[in-house]
């Protein structure tokens, strides 16, 4: 982000590609942009509304409806026009957010809905909602099969069905392809849609492969390798940082991950555990016969195991072995989260890694941006945010 004032904040905001009218500017009392891993990304304009003039039933029909020329509302005069079907469903909604002499395109999505408000003796006013593309996996669900189509190009199919360009990790596409050569051979059957939305079978799909997916812009990527592993900014206690609440839990966290397997052909069950050692700081494989599962406990610490589990196929190989490392890494990186807000800056996304100091040895260092809310109001710009410590990236 280039080098500005962080005194005046600024924002632009189109729909379907053009700025909004002044009379519309003039009246937005906030913007909150809100986006989170793994979830659609959500923007909420609020308006004040004299006269119920940005009523849907006023601004429908035929060309432009003129403001009055001296309008006044808070410090801003409008005297302009408002276009017909301005907040339509489905219309394109951008957002730019920063502060004057550099803003950054924060969001780019369709408008979900239109909520107003009525209050006793107060001005009405109306909040514009808008979600990013992911929102549009949300909508239906289907009952489908895709024969022997590798994960990865259900994906993209998923993506393309939904006017999105979709981006696969390599490494999925190359897992994905010999699992569904596996599933050919020794299983007869393919990847289903039971009942799910798109949104539904994604998320199962990247579960399979220990992977991530997120959207941005006209993109959809899924991905075992997050965007970044490096502080993008620094934020000190008492400068950038305003406030931050670590939280250190062990209640549901554990050592490691486990699953016992019974081998069909000879009458033998056994445990395997995939294990974060903390001395070593790396990651471990136990396997153990069914009998001494007990001991793994005594010899590892806690672990959540996934009971008798019956091995079929090499695809059950694969399969357990991204599910114990998908699950590992789910948990230990929960271990250590925090909630805080910061002077606004269009940097602190969901998924960005940043660095906290002035907090001591135990709690600064990089976090993990789990979700952000960005606000811009009558009391500047602001952003509160989530983070964890990450473990195993």
């Amino acid at each position: 982000m280039a080098q500005f004032s962080t005194y005046v904040p600024d924002y632009r905001l189109l729909i379907n590609g053009q700025d909004i009218p002044p009379a519309l500017r003039g009246c937005i009392t906030s913007i909150r942009y809100q986006d989170g891993m793994g979830a659609a990304d959500r923007v909420e304009i609020a308006l004040a509304n004299p006269d119920l003039r940005f009523l849907q039933e006023h601004i429908r029909g035929l060309g432009f409806r003129p403001f009055p020329t001296a309008l006044t509302v808070g410090p801003f005069q409008v005297g302009s026009v408002v276009p017909t079907g301005l907040f339509d469903m489905g219309n394109k909604l951008e957002l730019d957010v920063g502060y004057t002499g550099g803003i950054e395109r924060m969001f780019k999505g369709d408008i979900t809905g239109v909520q107003v408000s009525f209050p006793n003796g107060g001005m009405p006013t109306m909040t514009l909602v808008a979600h990013d593309y992911l929102s549009r996996l949300m909508q239906g669900k289907y009952a489908r099969g895709f024969d022997f189509l590798p994960d990865a190009l259900i994906a993209a199919i998923l993506s393309a069905e939904n006017l999105l360009i979709p981006f696969i990790d390599p490494a999925v596409m190359a897992i994905s392809t010999g699992m569904a050569v596996l599933n050919a051979i020794f299983k007869g059957t393919g990847r289903k849609q039971k009942g799910q939305s798109d949104l539904e079978l994604l998320q199962e799909i990247a579960k399979t492969y220990d992977a991530d997916f997120w959207v941005d812009g006209d993109v959809l990527y899924l991905s075992r390798f997050l965007k970044e592993y490096e502080p993008r900014l620094t934020l000190p206690w008492g400068g950038g940082l305003l406030d931050f609440s670590p939280e250190i839990s062990l209640i549901g966290q554990v050592a490691g991950v486990g699953a016992r397997f019974t081998l069909r052909e000879i009458p033998l069950d056994f445990l395997v555990t995939a294990f974060w050692d903390f001395d070593r700081e790396s990651l471990g494989i136990s396997v153990v016969p069914g009998a001494a599962a007990s001991a793994a406990k005594t010899l590892l610490g806690p672990v959540f195991t996934r009971i008798d589990k019956p091995i079929t196929s090499p695809v059950d190989i694969v399969n357990s072995a991204l599910e114990l490392a998908h699950e590992l890494r789910a948990k230990l990186n929960n271990r250590l989260t925090g909630q805080g807000s910061a002077l606004g800056d269009p940097r602190i996304r969901a998924g960005a890694v940043i660095r906290l100091e002035g907090l001591g040895p135990d709690f600064s260092g990089n976090y993990r941006v789990t979700s952000a809310t960005h606000t811009i109001d009558s009391s500047g710009y602001h952003v509160n945010f989530g983070a964890r410590r990450d473990i195993i990236p």
